[in-house]
């Protein structure tokens, strides 16, 4: 269960006792964590601290990397994916209501438990991207990637402290998407040997909001 969750179950448990028991356990040192979560703007960034009571309360070993150090690409496509509604699949896509820019896809890993690692392609500023945010850090970028239409090996770029992994950009990124085009599911094989596999089944139509945007 999400630490999150866990959270707020034992809180409203503690909201069901007794006064004396609830003002016990909920102390004042909590009670001025949760007001100050409650003070961030930023959605992701308020999660993310509401996780990080729920693990000090219920002695977790879960390690969540933190927000509040990661990069502008990691806290787009994080905060891109929480816009996910129920169980859906496939990619979600966003367009911008007026101009061009940005239009973002992206997709959770399957298998893994939050946080999970993301595939994201976007168009920005008529930039065409391809990257994986991860939940760890990564020490090099070669990447085995593989479809059940192709493989191939590609040197990737560590961005964002080694927590983004990008494809090359421009005309060559835009190869290597291409050749994901039509296939139903994408292996990325890492440096350390840990796979990520992607449902991309349907990319070719909803990437055609991405490539109007991009010119390609």
């Amino acid at each position: 269960m999400n630490a999150l969750k866990i959270f707020f179950c034992t809180l409203l448990s503690l909201l069901f006792t007794s006064p004396g028991k609830a003002e016990n356990n909920l102390n004042q040192k909590m009670i001025e964590e949760l007001t100050q979560c409650r003070l961030e703007s930023s959605q992701l960034i308020r999660l993310d601290c509401y996780d990080k009571i729920a693990l000090s309360s219920t002695s977790s070993s879960n390690a969540l990397p933190d927000v509040t150090q990661m990069g502008k690409t990691w806290r787009q496509a994080t905060e891109h994916e929480m816009k996910r509604t129920g169980n859906s699949a496939g990619f979600l896509v966003s367009v911008p209501e007026t101009g061009d820019y940005p239009v973002l896809m992206t997709i959770p890993a399957i298998g893994f438990q939050p946080p999970r690692p993301i595939l994201m392609l976007s168009c920005i500023d008529n930039i065409t991207r391809m990257q994986i945010i991860l939940p760890t850090k990564q020490d090099a970028g070669s990447v085995m990637v593989s479809t059940d239409k192709t493989q191939f090996t590609a040197e990737w770029f560590l961005r964002e402290n080694g927590y983004v992994l990008e494809s090359s950009r421009g005309i060559p990124g835009i190869d290597e998407i291409k050749r994901l085009l039509n296939a139903e599911r994408l292996t990325l094989k890492l440096s350390n040997n840990e796979k990520l596999t992607f449902n991309i089944s349907g990319i070719s139509q909803q990437i055609i909001p991405l490539r109007a945007a991009c010119h390609w």
